[in-house]
């Protein structure tokens, strides 16, 4: 009875050495180019979406291979008002522009669809109050290329 005792549990110890060293690697972040819903150890390679903003603000591009990311930056606006545009060449996800004022009012939001309506906007901003002004782009799920610039 003991031998078998104790066979019983070298098995159950080797199946669950077995089943943990079975764990598929790869990237879990969901918000990641490269998330993989298979994978249940995660082994460091991530890739995420690339937003590119400009020193000044006053531009920037952007690409992704179906993850999601957010970058914010700050710039000196003079002027109550500011022309825009943005365009996506995308197979996938979405493109938002939100632009805020000095006191922190929204003065654009636009958001461009893969596939969706048109693949690019412009136009002017909303009147706002001068000074240090905030451009947050934000990817979601995206899959292409884009850029956008203020006049």
């Amino acid at each position: 009875m003991k031998t078998v005792n104790k066979l019983l549990i070298g098995l159950v110890i080797l199946g669950g050495v077995a089943m943990t060293s079975c764990k598929k690697k790869g990237c879990t972040d969901p918000n990641a180019d490269n998330y993989s819903v298979d994978a249940d150890k995660d082994d460091g390679t991530c890739t995420y979406p690339v937003i590119n903003m400009n020193a000044s603000g006053s531009s920037g591009d952007l690409s992704g291979g179906g993850g999601t990311a957010s970058n914010t930056q700050t710039f000196t606006q003079n002027s109550a008002t500011l022309g825009w545009d943005m365009s996506i060449d995308a197979s996938a996800g979405s493109f938002n522009l939100r632009v805020r004022d000095a006191d922190g009012a929204t003065v654009i939001n636009k958001t461009l669809t893969a596939g969706v309506g048109a693949q690019d906007a412009s136009g002017t901003s909303s009147t706002g109050t001068t000074g240090t002004w905030t451009t947050t782009i934000t990817l979601t799920d995206f899959t292409g290329t884009g850029d956008y610039s203020f006049q």
